[in-house]
Parts: C-alpha cells; structure tokens; sequence
C-alpha cells in the first residue's frame, strides 16, 4: 500500500480505509502461504490409503491453484501500491472478490474425500486440520469483514454441498456416524467463525481507523511545513528581488540630487527624473504592500456596482501621459451600452491598471488598447499591446514574483505586476488569460462575472 500521508486526501475516507482493510488481509495472507501448503500436503498423505487417487489429485490440484490465485491477487495489489496507486488498489481487489469465495469452498471441498471409508481416529485428524485451516483463514481475513464472511459463507455452502452430493450418489457407505458428527461439528464451527470474525474485524477497525487519522495529521503537519518553508524562501526571494529593484532608483535619486545641488540651473532638466525615480520607488512599495497584505488576507472585498465608463475614464486620465511619453497611443473602447457589473470597484481598477502598466512598460512603439466584451454570463475586460510579446516557454512563468521576460525586456518594472493581478482577480473570482506573439505584442483578459458576490461565495 502506498504510504498513507501521501494518498489519505485523494480518496474518501471510506474508500482509504476499505484499501488499508485489503493491504492488512494481503499481509496475513502471506505469512499463512506456507502453513497452507503444509496443510494440503498432509490432508493428501493421510488421505492417500484410503480415498480413490483421481480424487485425491483433483482436490489437491485445486488446492494448490486456489493458492496460486491468491498469491498472485497479494503480488498484483502490492505491486499497485509501488506504484503509489490506492485507487487502482482499490479498484483491483473488488474486482477480484471471487477468490475468497472460491478459496473457501476449494477449502471444505475436502470434506466429499473425507466421507470415504478411513480410521475414525485418522479422520477426526482431517477434520481437525481442515477446521484449523479455516480459523487461521478467519484470522487474516477478518480485517475486512466481506472477505470474511464471503469465505466462510461459501465453506459453509460447499460444506453442505459435498455431504448432499455423497449421499445422492451413494458410492460408498458412511462407515460411522462419528463422520456426521464431523461434518456437523465442521459446520457449526464455520458459523460460529462468522462471530469470531466479526469480533476481529472490530480490533482491526480501530488500528486502522488510528492509522486513518495519523495520516491525516502526519499530512496536515507535512503542508504546513512545506508552507512554511516556502514562506521562507519567497520571503528571502522578496527580499533579494525588492533590494535588487530599489537600487537602481534609489541610486538615480542620489545622483540626480547631488547633481542638483552642484548644478540648480539644470532643475528643468532634472525635476522630471528626480520624479520619475521617486514613482518608482513609490510604484515598488505599493507592489509590496499590496502582495503583503494578500498574504495577510487583509484584502476586504466589497462588492458593490461599477460605473465603467468612469473606471475606463478614471484609467485613461492616469495612463495616457504615461503612454504619451513614451511616443504611444492609448486608447480606450468605451463599454457597450447598458453593460452593468458587481464587483469591487478599487479591486478591479487596480488589476487593469497593472496591465495597462505592463503594457506600457513592455511596448516601444504602436500603442495599447484597452477595451471591455460582453459575454452570456460575465464581462471580457482587454489589455491589448504591441509590444516585445512573451515567448511560450516562459508564459507559465510571468504570473511568479519578480519574474520578468528574459528576450527583450526591460530593465522597468519589478515583476510583480502579474503576479498581483493573478491573486487580486482570484480574490474576485475573476477568470484571467492572456495569449501572446513575440515581436507582435500581448492581449490580456479578465473575465468577471456580472454578480462578484455569488462567485466570491462560492
């Protein structure tokens, strides 16, 4: 069986526990293999004198294919769970729940060979190892009571059967009653097992059902030390990105104002990147405050309607200058008429400014667009640029902190804006995409559906 911390969350607890039941009979069963053959063995030898050889060779021959079965049913079932696959486990012993039923009935198939005239004294041996066999079976299987009763029930049934089938056939006399004695102690045994088993199967239930929720504890302590650990190293990745990033106009400020202290007739010149460094910086600890109070869950969502046409005005006012600046056109689409939307508000214009910052950030000359669809369930918001584009090997990427496009891109910008966006829309309940060509630019979309608080809900 695989180990249970690994796959106690991939199955439901029953279906966990029914697996741990089955892996328990597998360990029996093996520890009982040769005990079994030994048994066959002397079953054949006392028999031999007295019982007709063909018989005898059939029997045993069952014996040892009913053995074969389940050897091969216990090499298969831990060979599933190599390959750390319960499931399949699972699935594999139900569908070979036969085999129980065939072993016990191979099993007591004896007692037709033990109606044959022989020593009351060497027959009551037989019954009595045959007996045995069945309550060493019992012990193992009672783990999971179905296999259990499926084997005893089917002995039982066999049992019956066999004495039936002599009778009708008359071939030899029944040289004693002590013979039914036998078979009736046999089968009063068989029942009483089924209450034996019942009884184990209570002790095994609650090993396994400690060992369930030792799983899930050993599981639980697993993920909070894997989240703490990876914690530790984006904090440490935080750290190292957010120092890197500040450096450089943190370094231009000090520049530019020693500059501007030896030189004030050039703060015309100066003024506008002493600011631009300064936005910057500023651009950098809202990235981080931002991220910061993500992971703290300090983000309140307050969902509420949207003017749109007044956050796409609200958007143009702060971008266009940026966009200008840069020798870009920014244009915005305004928002189909009627289009209505709950979400929140500061949330949302916060995702779409960080894109049209990207945007602008990673295009050097066309221009950006951005531009609102209406769908059957949601609105379409797009950020489309022609900028650098992103490669494909590294669009699974740019989502990750501080990542930024390797070919191409620029040294602007910190690697946080996606990142941001990502979470900031998934604490909407907003669906983001993007696709992109490299050299031919980038198109981003956020799906928000029109009533954020069902969503956010759910």
């Amino acid at each position: 069986m695989t180990k249970p911390s690994d796959a106690v969350t991939q199955l439901s607890e029953a279906d966990w526990i029914e697996a741990a039941r089955y892996d328990k009979v597998v360990t029996g069963m093996r520890s009982s293999q040769v005990a079994a053959l030994v048994v066959i063995g002397l079953l054949c030898g006392l028999m031999f004198p007295y019982v007709p050889a063909w018989q005898l060779a059939l029997w045993g021959l069952a014996s040892v294919l009913a053995l074969g079965l389940r050897h091969d049913f216990g090499k298969r079932f831990t060979k599933l769970g190599e390959l750390q696959s319960i499931d399949a486990q699972l699935n594999f012993a139900r569908s070979r729940t036969w085999i129980w039923g065939l072993y016990g009935a191979v099993w007591t198939s004896c007692a037709f060979l033990l109606l044959e005239p022989m020593p009351p004294q060497l027959e009551g041996v037989c019954w009595m190892l045959l007996a045995g066999a069945c309550s060493v079976a019992v012990l193992w299987m009672s783990a999971h009571l179905g296999v259990a009763r499926l084997f005893l029930l089917s002995a039982a049934v066999c049992l019956v059967a066999s004495l039936g089938l002599h009778s009708l056939i008359g071939w030899h006399a029944v040289h004693s009653e002590s013979t039914f004695w036998f078979a009736g102690f046999l089968l009063a045994y068989l029942l009483v097992l089924l209450r034996v088993a019942a009884k184990q199967h209570e002790m095994h239930a609650k090993s396994i059902d400690l060992s369930y929720h030792n799983a899930r504890l050993i599981y639980s302590l697993r993920q909070q030390t894997r989240t703490v650990q990876e914690a530790l190293i984006f904090k440490d990745r935080f750290l190292a990105g957010a120092a890197h990033d500040l450096k450089q106009p943190v370094n231009a400020l000090s520049i530019y104002a020693e500059w501007l202290g030896k030189e004030p007739e050039l703060s015309a010149e100066l003024g506008p990147k002493i600011l631009q460094a300064a936005q910057a910086v500023n651009t950098l600890f809202d990235s981080m405050f931002d991220l910061v109070k993500l992971d703290a869950g300090q983000f309140r969502v307050v969902v509420q309607p949207v003017d749109i046409r007044r956050l796409f005005s609200d958007l143009e006012l702060q971008f266009r200058p940026l966009a200008a600046q840069k020798g870009l056109e920014l244009r915005v689409r305004p928002p189909p008429a009627g289009a209505a939307l709950n979400s929140d508000p500061a949330i949302l214009q916060r995702i779409l400014g960080n894109l049209l910052g990207n945007a602008i950030r990673y295009t050097r000359q066309g221009g950006i667009l951005l531009a609102v669809r209406r769908e059957l369930d949601a609105l379409r918001f797009e950020v489309w640029d022609t900028g650098i584009g992103i490669p494909p090997d590294q669009q699974s990427r740019i989502f990750g902190e501080f990542y930024k496009v390797q070919s191409g891109g620029t040294e602007e910008g910190f690697g946080l804006g996606l990142a941001i966006v990502q979470r900031l829309s998934g604490l909407l309940g907003q669906g983001i995409s993007m696709r992109s060509r490299p050299g031919r630019g980038s198109v981003f979309c956020v799906r928000a559906p029109y009533n954020a608080a069902e969503t956010i809900k759910r």
